[in-house]
């Protein structure tokens, strides 16, 4: 368990530089959060109850400092989870040439944000939700 979440964390700090820039005027915790949430919420669809309870976490506590109404959000996990059943889960050769490939689910979480369906989902929510993350916290 330990060392999937090691694996985790080096495949998301290594693969998080992919993820798309803000866009316009998104203030970049905005950024942050919605990629995070996709990412998240990839997680959650997985088989691996490990990775699921991880990703419901991790949109927990986005959800606990996010700003704006939870129904700005929800087009974002639409469309992961479109993603995700369009696409499925990326796979990989196994240890040594005549290994069966293996799935690679944290390396599909980690990328899910740039495909173009979650791209444009991340781009509308941060419309949306911009005026929300500019207003002074209380």
């Amino acid at each position: 368990m330990m060392r999937v979440a090691i694996g985790l964390a080096v495949l998301l700090t290594a693969c998080g530089g992919q993820a798309p820039a803000p866009s316009g005027d998104a203030p970049v915790a905005l950024h942050d959060d919605l990629i995070g949430y996709a990412t998240a919420s990839c997680l959650i669809l997985q088989d691996n109850p490990y990775l699921q309870d991880q990703g419901q976490r991790w949109a927990g506590a986005i959800m606990q400092g996010a700003h704006g109404g939870t129904e700005k959000w929800a087009p974002v996990a639409a469309a992961v989870k479109t993603e995700f059943v369009t696409s499925g889960v990326a796979q990989g050769q196994g240890e040594g040439p005549q290994a069966p490939t293996v799935p690679l689910p944290v390396m599909t979480c980690a990328r899910i944000a740039a495909a173009p369906v979650v791209r444009k989902a991340i781009d509308l929510a941060a419309k949306s939700l911009a005026a929300d993350y500019q207003a002074p916290t209380q």
